[in-house]
């Protein structure tokens, strides 16, 4: 859709329904400088999108109204042609004996919503015979969708009985709801009146909120069932992601295996259902990596990469790849870290995030260098040739940086072996083979002999 064409309307305060079903009036604050007050901490609010008007008169006010019931045509929130209520009652079906509620479906989808389900909709409601509505979603949340949880009170009782009617998880609906199923009898003096209201309705989205909390109670031939797999693993997924945009990281991770349990217990009975099951665990891992990267626990990252690498080709997966770099930058394991991530630069050549990474990896080999050379040049700047008379005694400095350079060997997680440069004299190799056992897991190497003859520190892992 061209953004140019578009036209909305924005009040001061949204709509507040329970506000309506409550109190004995409302009032209504058009803000048409709200473009003017928009703030650049709030990446929702964009200008094209804000209706911009020059004036506060009435005629403005009007025009301000038609752009509602306009942009609630491009929504097909507009209210259908008919020649009054009880013409188009004729076409519509009852959702409730009583006849309070009555629905016309335009599309829907293949399940119905359950009571209990977190629901996104657009909704605009008018009196009869009019085209401006007096209640719309538009006027709410910046223009964009608006979720409801069932089952709270959130929404009036018809507007609930039309969702839970419809099969998701998206459908667009009429509903004809009559006072006593919706603001009471005697309405909400002045602004609801007392007289049956068209809603039309588009649900975006159902999210099942209690699915994934079921599954256990289910008969074990149950669970097994391609079906109740793919609603129970939406569920799940839904709220781990959400905890994940809050930065519950670790409860998300939960979420995100209690999937991988509910996808590996299924048993698909077509290729399709495979292929489709497959895709899930593989997308289960790589979030679960993704969790644990931000928990910052490598070890975990790499269990989750492994296990992707066999579900898939990790050397066709450039996210599986990318997290193995990110796990192993983590190990300080640098080399490998920059091996899978140019796997992954390979696969993805304008990924932003790759190049950023490698950048990020080749200051941090550059600093490490430097520090590691500095540290080591500090520790052995005594060193002479075999002809040079020195003293006896081991230099102070010589003791207190081979201190601290074993000190961050031993702090480092995974195994490390260095090689202690050429040109030692006697002296100091007896000291670090002396010094060295006042350290845990850390021993001196030797290989070679005579001339050939190296040194190395080791930092084992048992």
């Amino acid at each position: 859709m061209d953004e140019s064409n578009e036209t909305g309307a924005v009040f001061s305060k949204g709509i507040n329904l329970k506000e309506l079903m409550s109190s004995h009036g409302a009032e209504f604050h058009l803000d048409v400088n709200f473009k003017d007050k928009k703030s650049k901490s709030d990446p929702f609010l964009d200008d094209d999108e804000l209706f911009n008007a020059v004036s506060s008169d009435e005629s403005d006010a009007e025009e301000v109204l038609k752009s509602i019931a306009e942009s609630a045509g491009m929504d097909m929130l507009c209210s259908p042609e008919y020649a009054s209520f009880s013409e188009l009652a004729q076409k519509m079906t009852d959702c409730i004996p009583s006849g309070d509620v009555k629905i016309l479906i335009v599309e829907e989808g293949e399940e119905l919503v359950p009571y209990d389900a977190e629901v996104t909709i657009h909704y605009a409601a008018y009196w009869e015979k009019e085209s401006i509505s007096f209640d719309s979603t538009l006027t709410m949340n910046h223009g964009a969708p608006v979720k409801y949880q069932l089952g709270t009170g959130t929404l009036i009782p018809g507007l609930e009985i039309g969702l839970t009617t419809v099969k998701g998880p998206q459908a667009r609906f009429h509903l004809l709801i009559q006072p006593a199923a919706a603001w009471g009898a005697r309405g909400v003096p002045p602004r609801i009146r007392p007289e049956p209201a068209l809603f039309t309705v588009s649900l975006v989205a159902v999210r099942h909120s209690h699915t994934a909390d079921m599954f256990n109670d289910l008969p074990s031939e149950e669970q097994k069932k391609y079906k109740v797999t793919i609603k129970t693993v939406a569920a799940s997924n839904a709220r781990a992601k959400d905890l994940f945009q809050r930065r519950l990281y670790s409860k998300a991770a939960r979420d995100y295996h209690k999937s991988l349990t509910v996808l590996q217990l299924s048993c698909p009975k077509t290729e399709e259902e495979s292929n489709e099951i497959k895709r899930l665990i593989c997308s289960v891992y790589v979030n679960l990596a993704v969790c644990y990267s931000k928990m910052e626990i490598p070890n975990k990252v790499l269990l989750m990469c492994d296990d992707l690498g066999r579900m898939t080709n990790i050397e066709k997966h450039c996210k599986g790849l990318f997290y193995y770099g990110k796990a192993f930058v983590m190990l300080g394991q640098y080399e490998e870290a920059e091996k899978y991530y140019k796997k992954a630069l390979r696969l993805e050549p304008n990924n932003a995030d790759i190049g950023k990474a490698l950048s990020d990896l080749d200051n941090i080999i550059l600093r490490s260098a430097k520090k590691e050379k500095k540290m080591w040049q500090a520790a052995f700047k005594n060193k002479t040739d075999d002809k040079e008379d020195i003293d006896d005694d081991i230099d102070e400095d010589f003791k207190d940086n081979l201190k601290e350079s074993f000190n961050d060997l031993v702090s480092r997680e995974e195994y490390t072996k260095f090689d202690l440069p050429p040109g030692l004299l006697k002296k100091e190799v007896d000291y670090i083979k002396k010094f060295v056992k006042d350290f845990d897991k850390l021993m001196v190497l030797e290989d070679g002999e005579g001339s050939r003859k190296r040194l190395s520190i080791v930092k084992t892992m048992v």
